[in-house]
């Protein structure tokens, strides 16, 4: 029977020609909906952010120039009468990103014209400073590339995770559309076995064969028989036209080719390793690893500030400007800063508040562990007893079709009811429906089942 079930399924989907089934409609969504869109451009968005972080590195440059005079005539101090004074000064630094070390490059010149003697004078200097313990390889420096840098990772995962949960909405949404086309078609035999009756009781009351309150009822039955197949076909084009909308397609475009009755293979997994190894599982690690990255910091700055120091200069004077670039004095320096702050330190409350974040980001990670192997199990669960449910309604079903069968003998061998036969018939279609029924929520199960291990979206 039920392979009659399914080929007959597959006969109908094969007549019609622009059915869709839904692998097409999960692929269209991706590729047109504009939720898919939003989450491209937040990774893009996030890529950028790192990008951003990165600009620390780049080469700083500063020039600046002044002319200045001073008189001296009447100043003891000062050893001449007019003094002009022209000079620019140009510089350039950097941070180097593995050390944390800064290098400085400057280069000024300086004219004086005094009392009409003109000299002329222009430094080179290199300087170079490296943290020996805080921002030792330049730990500080990296933290806000380090974190963009998970940040970027964690917002890839989240992004699946988000898209893998839209799409799960919507493909069961594809399957209530799938169930509300059997449905339509179940309502409107039910309205037709329906009107069978009423026109079987409506000529047994001309004849005197039942009494008016059976008419009645009988009337009543059908009336809200009709409302129902009224309200089930005005769900589907609500339906169609939703899911439509979704894919950007005509109305009528939305018929849906699926075999509600399909069995589903499960992929074979051991709840408590899955989830270890889940995408929401990694949200937490992304999050400790990021507290983690931030501790490394807090701890380094709660070390002394010690910095290397190294200067290499030269310095030229000519009265001329280009012949002060000659003849050059060198000089070289070397030394070591240190501070340190006295007192209770922002970096040591820091240190205490991120360590209690990542105990706490343990705790939830646990408590996700249980709740998500919980509701692996669960659903696993839901897959065996719909399984077994919709091999127990075929079952019921085969039993309401064979009743149909015997009734109608019964009829042609003038030994039944014409009555009966259409109650048989009525008993056999609703239990189509509870059949069909069950097989669409075995559907959506496997939905959630394969959302839930992460082989929904990929």
């Amino acid at each position: 029977m039920l392979r009659k079930i399914i080929l007959l399924f597959g006969l109908v989907a094969a007549l019609n020609v622009h059915a869709i089934t839904i692998n097409e409609f999960s692929s269209k969504l991706v590729e047109s909906h504009p939720y898919f869109v939003q989450l491209s451009l937040s990774e893009k968005t996030s890529l950028i952010d790192q990008k951003s972080s990165l600009t620390y590195s780049d080469w700083n440059i500063k020039a600046s120039a002044g002319n200045s005079y001073q008189s001296g005539e009447d100043t003891a101090a000062r050893a001449y009468k007019e003094l002009y004074t022209t000079s620019y000064e140009v510089s350039a630094d950097r941070k180097v990103e593995n050390s944390g070390s800064t290098v400085n490059l400057k280069h000024s010149w300086n004219r004086n014209d005094k009392d009409s003697t003109a000299v002329n004078s222009n430094v080179f200097e290199v300087g170079y400073i490296r943290p020996l313990l805080q921002n030792k390889d330049g730990i500080n420096d990296r933290l806000a590339i380090d974190i963009a840098s998970l940040d970027l990772a964690a917002n890839k995962v989240n992004l699946e995770e988000q898209a893998e949960n839209f799409l799960a909405s919507k493909l069961k949404k594809f399957i209530d559309l799938a169930l509300k086309q059997e449905i339509v078609k179940i309502h409107k035999r039910d309205l037709e076995l329906t009107k069978q009756q009423l026109d079987l009781s409506e000529e047994k009351y001309l004849n005197s064969l039942i009494d008016k309150s059976t008419l009645l009822r009988d009337k009543d039955l059908y009336v809200k028989s009709k409302q129902q197949s009224l309200q089930s076909s005005k769900e589907l084009i609500i339906e169609r036209q939703e899911l439509a909308a979704l894919i950007g397609a005509r109305e009528s475009d939305m018929i849906v080719n699926m075999n509600l009755f399909e069995e589903q293979e499960l992929t074979k997994i051991d709840p408590k390793v899955f989830v270890r190894q889940s995408r929401s599982f990694k949200k937490f690690d992304f999050d400790k690893a990021r507290l983690q990255r931030q501790l490394q910091t807090y701890d380094n700055k709660t070390m002394p500030n010690v910095n290397l120091n190294l200067g290499l200069s030269s310095q030229g004077e000519d009265n001329k400007y280009f012949s002060s670039f000659g003849n050059r004095d060198y000089s070289w320096n070397i030394g070591v800063d240190l501070s340190y702050p006295l007192g209770v330190r922002k970096e040591l409350l820091d240190v205490e508040r991120t360590e209690i974040s990542m105990s706490n980001i343990d705790a939830l990670r646990d408590e996700a562990e249980i709740n998500d192997v919980y509701q692996i199990n669960y659903l696993l669960a839901q897959v065996d007893l719909l399984s077994d449910l919709v091999i127990l309604y075929l079952e019921q079903g085969s039993l309401a079709d064979e009743k149909v069968i015997e009734e109608q003998i019964k009829y042609g061998e003038a030994r039944g009811e014409k009555s009966l036969v259409i109650a048989a018939q009525k008993n056999a279609n609703l239990a189509n429906l509870t059949y069909v029924q069950a097989a669409g929520t075995y559907q959506k199960i496997i939905i959630d089942y394969k959302s839930a291990i992460d082989q929904l979206f990929n």
